[in-house]
């Protein structure tokens, strides 16, 4: 895909392109130079649909790196070793598609219930030209398929209320991620029972951001 500089008087890919640079050096994160182009070019994709199809808000155009790419990065650590990785709710590709960048070899399937959004997602994946990556257009609890090693969600709603939904998805043993703000602990609460009774224990894990320095949980799901 050749990229273009959109008509967005805000749109700097190479500010861009900087500051994520300097995001993953402070993750500790090595990367290379097709990295680096699979990120520019996710870049340069998201602009082209900017006011086609809602995907972010309209400042966020402005700091995708620092808002997004870089938060989703920091679970990196914790997706390393799972075979079969689903994302429920993705929207723009968050937080999935920046970790499966870094996980060549891991089998993605992302849930997005929204047409525009899902046809979004293939088009992205087209240009990014990464594999073993399955878009369903569709809610993830209709799905039944092939359970997974490992749930990805982030902005998708309470823990409580997606408990039962993980259940159907996720093997024994298997996790699932979800990406909260720092107050979340009230949340976990509220949904103690429903993750007792089926069986889940809770793990949370505080980090910051790079750049920005914002708080950030890591809520960790192990399905016994």
């Amino acid at each position: 895909m050749r990229l273009r500089k959109q008509n967005n008087p805000a749109y700097d890919i190479e500010r861009e392109m900087a500051e994520l640079e300097k995001g993953m050096t402070e993750l500790g994160i090595s990367f290379g130079r097709d990295t680096l182009e699979k990120f520019k070019t996710y870049l340069s994709v998201l602009h082209s649909y900017h006011g086609r199809v809602h995907l972010l808000s309209h400042r966020d155009y402005q700091r995708i790196s620092r808002r997004h790419f870089l938060p989703c990065l920091v679970a990196l650590p914790y997706v390393q070793n799972y075979g079969r990785i689903c994302d429920i709710g993705s929207g723009a590709g968050f937080p999935s598609l920046p970790l499966k960048i870094f996980l060549p070899n891991t089998q993605l399937v992302i849930f997005e219930a929204q047409r525009k959004k899902a046809d979004f997602l293939k088009h992205l994946l087209e240009n990014l030209d990464l594999k073993a990556v399955e878009i369903v257009n569709g809610r993830a609890e209709e799905y039944s398929g092939e359970k997974f090693d490992l749930a990805l969600l982030r902005a998708v709603g309470k823990i409580g209320k997606l408990a039962r939904v993980l259940d159907a998805l996720l093997k024994p043993g298997a996790e699932a991620i979800f990406f909260k703000s720092p107050g979340v602990e009230k949340e976990i609460e509220e949904a103690r029972k429903a993750l007792q009774k089926l069986n889940f224990r809770v793990s949370i894990t505080k980090a910051l951001t790079p750049l920005d320095r914002s708080p950030l949980a890591i809520v960790i799901l192990h399905k016994s």
